[in-house]
């Protein structure tokens, strides 16, 4: 059936079959021409793309600027990507103004602004599965993995009066603090990561990108300022706290649990299957509830909420 209806997608699409026809059988760039009247040299791979989209290929203007490169604009956007990235552009589009200045992307919605990586526009998209969604009106939050701000904006946006936050890498804390001034978000920045004890500690690494942290692999070293967990969760003096921190969050198993009790609520990004177990058993002992659980690609990563009981 799934065939049967993806069938149906590409003959309704187009009404060149045969083109396309060969374009999959043969690997060989293609020019396919939809029928809307726009025309593209495409593989296969990225044919399916703006089938996959087709109904979005009249709402924006589009033009393939070179072999994988197109420009996507609309009355308020202007972006150029990969086709790959088109998905993600389209669906940020939706909610946002989105262009590009200085090597930087730039994020507009009537909540909140942001400047920063590619790698932030998909942050920003994760924020809205729902995996963050709760009540912060009027509470402190501890960011534990701020990145280049794109959570705190979202928790200031929902009502917290006080941000308090924890990333180690230094080039992400100056797009973190340029998009909390932007914002005027109430904010404690800390350039540092967590672990069981204060100190350095070397990561390996590749890119200092959103996977960044403990678990990393890689032929770079970067060394990073590490803070207590405890002390970190005791002197945030919050109310929710989230961990998205690429492994530090197995800290969390070394904390008292009079400690953890001093936060009501938890959002705890783990990353690995061993990491949850331990951290489910650890929280359910410290008398929290498990609230919700949100399976992630690959399935080794996984959110999960606790609320004090």
């Amino acid at each position: 059936m799934a065939k049967i209806k993806l069938l149906w997608r590409t003959l309704t699409v187009t009404d060149k079959p045969l083109v396309l026809l060969l374009l999959k059988r043969t690997g060989v760039r293609k020019s396919v021409t939809f029928r809307n009247g726009l025309t593209f040299s495409l593989t296969w791979h990225q044919f399916r793309i703006l089938r996959d989209h087709y109904s979005l290929l009249s709402k924006y203007k589009i033009a393939q600027v070179e072999v994988d490169l197109f420009k996507i604009a609309d009355s308020r956007s202007e972006i150029t990507c990969k086709s790959e990235l088109i998905p993600m552009m389209f669906d940020l589009m939706q909610d946002f103004t989105l262009r590009q200045k200085d090597g930087n992307y730039h994020l507009k919605s009537e909540k909140f602004e942001l400047i920063g990586s590619l790698d932030m526009l998909f942050c920003v998209r994760e924020l809205r599965t729902g995996e963050y969604e709760y009540d912060y009106e009027g509470k402190v939050v501890l960011d534990v993995g701020g990145f280049e701000g794109e959570s705190a904006a979202y928790f200031w946006q929902r009502g917290a009066r006080k941000i308090v936050i924890y990333e180690p890498v230094a080039e992400h804390v100056e797009a973190l603090k340029r998009n909390i001034n932007l914002n005027h978000i109430e904010a404690e920045i800390h350039q540092s990561g967590i672990g069981t004890i204060d100190g350095t500690q070397i990561i390996n690494y590749e890119e200092t990108d959103p996977g960044f942290g403990t678990l990393n692999t890689g032929s770079k070293q970067l060394e990073i300022q590490i803070s207590q967990t405890s002390k970190v969760i005791e002197e945030s003096g919050a109310d929710i706290a989230k961990f998205d921190c690429e492994g530090g969050e197995q800290s969390l198993v070394d904390v008292p649990a009079e400690v953890l009790q001093k936060i009501a609520f938890y959002i705890i990004e783990v990353h690995s299957p061993q990491i949850r177990a331990a951290i489910l058993e650890k929280f359910q002992h410290a008398g929290f509830s498990l609230t919700k659980e949100l399976t992630k690609q690959p399935t080794q990563f996984s959110v999960l909420a606790f609320k004090r009981v």
